[in-house]
């Protein structure tokens, strides 16, 4: 592939570019028919000559953003004389970025104008460092350098540069290993801002539930670092491939669940696990305990073969009774049949003290507190 040094007006300039992107597409076309049948030694030296392109063609992505960025102009920017609102919205609309992606070259246009962090500057024009490792790098290193000296600083650029380079003895470490790492050399550096996000965590923890109009129920939490990393690594557990729990016979040869849905299944086994627990707090002087209420007529359509509902008394939503069925066996749900006129007929499963049983069934016959205009739901009195 020849390249050449352009001099010339724009217009001979755009048509250098577009020669040399013709002549990069013959031969990668050359080289992809030959990758199939060439010998190992040749494809490991394909792949690090495609490796060195991509990495060259990033950095001029960045050197493109650093020009249309500081570039003298007629108004405030390149982008501006072009009709675009910024330098990133014309990366947006000529080369695809996404904006996130377009705001993150334009950062590392700036790096290569200001030189703030002058190693990984040097890395990003010589192609020895990805894009992505190097929008990983600046991201981390704006978040935290007005807490620290230059020296930290300076000693952080060139040990960030390093990994992500890579060595003859060691790979180049992936963005997500090198973000992991400079947050660690941060938080090594000042143990004191560690114990204060770990407080201001501990305050900003929340969890909110809420139905959607399909009656599916949506769960966002918010957890502290710690508390966060238990509850995944208690879904990691039960949602690898040869999990067991919940799986068809208990056969994971035969599961066809999503790793999402596996995830989805662990963490409601939490729940009706944690509501037969005796350490869980309690309603109405018993365990946290789900009613389903199925009236005796859906009862007898079940038992023809037809389709029957049944009343899911937390949120109000009708489900199937064959769904109740299914969850019934966990023990934190409880089905109260009823009459067609909601008359308590037999409560099932009950093992409870009778006040509490009592309770159960005021609460079918009072999903909502009995007091005029209050719509709390009635499981949350516990006296």
């Amino acid at each position: 592939m020849s390249t050449a040094t352009v001099t010339a007006t724009p217009s001979s300039t755009a048509t250098a570019i577009q020669q040399l992107t013709s002549e990069a597409a013959q031969v990668f076309d050359a080289a992809f028919d030959d990758f199939t049948s060439c010998s190992t030694g040749d494809r490991f030296a394909t792949l690090n000559a495609m490796t060195e392109f991509a990495l060259q063609h990033q950095a001029h992505l960045a050197r493109f953003a650093q020009v249309l960025e500081h570039a003298g102009s007629i108004l405030s920017s390149v982008a501006k004389d072009l009709q675009y609102s910024s330098t990133a919205n014309l990366l947006q609309h000529e080369v695809g970025f996404a904006k996130g992606q377009a705001d993150a070259y334009v950062r590392l246009g700036k790096l290569l104008e200001h030189r703030e962090y002058p190693v990984l500057a040097e890395a990003i024009e010589a192609g020895t460092v990805s894009s992505q490792q190097a929008i990983i790098i600046v991201r981390e290193f704006d978040r935290q350098r007005d807490r620290f000296d230059a020296e930290f600083l300076a000693m952080a650029d060139r040990s960030a540069v390093a990994f992500a380079e890579g060595s003859d003895s060691s790979q180049p470490w992936s963005p997500e290993d090198l973000r992991d790492s400079i947050r660690g050399w941060f938080d090594q550096h000042d143990p004191e801002q560690v114990e204060l996000r770990t407080e201001q965590q501990h305050s900003r923890r929340s969890c909110k539930a809420w139905v959607q109009e399909d009656g599916m129920v949506t769960v966002i939490t918010l957890l502290t670092a710690t508390d966060g990393a238990a509850v995944m690594q208690f879904l990691d557990a039960n949602a690898s491939p040869r999990t067991r729990l919940s799986a068809p016979d208990g056969d994971p040869e035969i599961d066809m669940r999503t790793r999402e849905q596996k995830m989805a299944d662990a963490f409601v086994r939490a729940f009706t696990t944690a509501a037969k627990s005796k350490h869980t707090s309690t309603q109405g002087g018993a365990a946290p305990t789900l009613l389903v209420t199925v009236p005796m007529s859906e009862i007898n359509k079940h038992a023809n073969g037809t389709p029957a509902l049944a009343r899911v008394s937390r949120t109000q939503e009708f489900v199937p009774v064959a769904e109740v069925s299914r969850i019934i066996c966990d023990g934190a749900v409880q089905a109260a049949i009823t009459d067609d006129s909601g008359n308590v007929l037999k409560l099932g499963r009950s093992q409870r003290l009778f006040s509490p049983s009592q309770r159960k069934a005021l609460n079918v016959a009072y999903p909502t507190c009995a007091t005029d205009g209050c719509t709390i739901p009635s499981v949350w009195e516990n006296g």
